[in-house]
């Protein structure tokens, strides 16, 4: 009888800049790649000579603000010498919510003592 397939849970991580990546260099940029700053996830919208333009890709924001151009969102402009700063970002992304479990709610106006 055929063992039944069991499903592993993997524990969420969070995949961002690390400084351990060798950096991008400019023939590493075209438009859609997505890649990662210090600062956060961007996608790559326009390769210039000797700059590229790009969206900051934030996860609590609408997703249509991300259809473009003309994009709803701030365009940023790295040039040749932010490449240094750049990493390829992988092909996968993942959202770490594994710090939910720890949130503390207050409440906002204590119990009266009884």
């Amino acid at each position: 009888m055929p063992r039944a397939k069991r499903s592993v849970k993997s524990t969420p991580r969070k995949i961002a800049w690390t400084g351990n990546r060798p950096p991008m260099k400019h023939s590493d940029f075209f438009i859609g790649c997505e890649f990662f700053t210090e600062t956060g996830r961007y996608r790559c919208t326009d390769v210039g000579t000797r700059t590229i333009a790009a969206i900051r890709l934030d996860l609590d924001q609408d997703p249509s603000w991300y259809n473009g151009p003309p994009y709803g969102i701030v365009e940023s402009v790295f040039d040749e010498y932010d490449f240094e700063g750049c990493e390829k970002a992988p092909k996968r992304r993942s959202f770490d919510d594994s710090g939910r479990s720890s949130i503390v709610t207050v409440p906002r106006f204590p119990k009266p003592a009884a």
